[in-house]
């Protein structure tokens, strides 16, 4: 998909929600919305407050960057929580104005014991179904993932585990954290962390309850740096991945152990971006009984 075949008129007009809205890829994509598809209505974006910071201070730091205007508008929420928190003249405003749903938000810690990362990620996506699926007058959703890393090769198809992701929820909802923690590297099995597990059994949700409907996953693999838009090298926030390479470029340091046959695959955010836009525009323009999955990387390969 080229950006500049999707048709700037797709957007305007529409009301458009993001989840993550506050994130590195969240406020990329919102800014090329701006500046690309100046017609769009509004923009709604779902913050959730923090212990120490208010949604209205969330938000003000995101709307005193200059490239983001009016038409951009917070609502609190809170996707780890029953039907994301929202008040219900919120929830009415956003099922009677929202056309296009874009789902980024997702707790990216590796780290993460299961519960929690299952609670956000899986039960996140599936609160955003439902909202979706209750929308007045739906045109896509396209949700966000990163997964399969188990995987030398992946395809643009969603992948099963061999545990049901209603089985998992269930045992993070009953079991208690001790009991979790005890079976998580049985249930992990080939699965390198609990972030990468968790967005695949999100994925499964996605496709199982949104068949026969315009909806797409875009799987980007590491995401970087901008190399263009909005201007060369943009970042946010730095990252694990971004972190090194400050560290590794201002000297501090010079050597790491890695492992000869590992792939670096990074994609810089603005093709994640344009991938994401594109998407909601191409999956209205070429609806399937399947969920399509888009993957967007660098397509990284190992040296010889």
């Amino acid at each position: 998909m080229n950006k500049t075949n999707c048709p700037e008129k797709f957007y305007a007009g529409s009301g458009i929600l993001a989840t993550g809205a506050t994130g590195f890829l969240g406020v990329g994509v919102m800014e090329e919305l701006i500046r690309l598809c100046p017609r769009v209505a509004a923009i709604f974006i779902l913050i959730r407050p923090r212990t120490n910071e208010t949604m209205e201070q969330r938000f003000k730091k995101i709307i005193d960057d200059p490239v983001l205007s009016s038409k951009v508008y917070p609502v609190k929420s809170d996707v780890s929580l029953p039907d994301l928190s929202l008040l219900r003249e919120d929830r009415n405003l956003l099922l009677q104005k929202v056309n296009i749903l874009f789902h980024v938000a997702a707790t990216a810690r590796f780290n993460e014991p299961l519960h929690v990362a299952v609670n956000v990620n899986t039960n996140g996506t599936a609160r955003v179904v439902e909202l979706w699926n209750e929308l007045r007058h739906p045109i896509s959703f396209v949700s966000t993932a990163f997964s399969n890393a188990n995987l030398y090769e992946i395809e643009e198809k969603v992948y099963t585990t061999s545990l049901k992701p209603s089985e998992v929820v269930y045992m993070c909802d009953k079991f208690d954290k001790t009991s979790i923690n005890q079976i998580e590297k049985k249930i992990l099995k080939t699965y390198p962390n609990t972030y990468t597990f968790s967005k695949n059994l999100a994925e499964q949700i996605v496709a199982s309850k949104c068949k026969d409907l315009p909806v797409a996953i875009v799987r980007p693999s590491i995401i970087g740096v901008s190399l263009k838009e909005p201007c060369p090298g943009w970042i946010q926030v730095t990252s694990a991945l971004t972190d090194v390479f400050l560290l590794v470029s201002r000297g501090c340091v010079t050597a790491m152990r890695c492992r000869r046959d590992a792939r670096l695959d990074v994609v810089p955010v603005n093709f994640v971006v344009d991938t994401i836009i594109c998407t909601a525009w191409h999956v209205t323009l070429h609806r399937d009984r399947e969920v399509k999955v888009y993957n967007c990387t660098s397509n990284a390969r190992p040296f010889k």
